[in-house]
């Protein structure tokens, strides 16, 4: 077999009577949700959009609670804790999310966020710097 094209990490390759195509696309599989999913070289996913619904709360929350400190409906976040009835901790983690980039929540939005993102991802630590969030969180950059 001879390799007649390669398009990024695809190889297309014809057999030497050429009676035979083989494509070769290196893909990995990712789990979201408990179930595997298949995620091309360019991280295209083999599946329509998903909305991550809980991801989808936790981004309005976090504006939510934003907004309740800009307001001064809240001095603080043991405030927003207690009236949410939740953890301090919980609390925090939730408000970091109003520091995402637009780009990304309007990905979250959309359900074009990458396979595999999930809040547990964002617990790690969100950077600063929008450009750094991209590469951490898969969105490119």
């Amino acid at each position: 077999m001879t390799t007649l094209e390669s398009a990024g990490q695809a190889q297309y390759t014809l057999s030497t009577d050429g009676s035979m195509l083989s494509i070769f696309i290196p893909v990995q599989f990712k789990r979201r949700g408990g179930r595997k999913m298949i995620v091309a070289p360019d991280g295209v996913v083999g599946r329509p959009a998903e909305r991550d619904e809980t991801m989808i709360q936790a981004v309005a929350k976090a504006w939510k609670w934003r907004q309740m400190l800009d307001r001064k409906e809240a001095l603080n976040l043991s405030e927003i804790a207690a009236k949410e009835k939740i953890g301090e901790t919980y609390a925090g983690r939730i408000l970091e999310l109003s520091l995402l980039s637009p780009e990304i929540v309007e990905a979250i939005l959309d359900g074009r966020q990458p396979v595999g993102l999930s809040l547990r991802e964002f617990a790690k630590g969100i950077p600063l710097a929008w450009e750094e969030q991209k590469v951490k969180f898969g969105f490119g950059g």
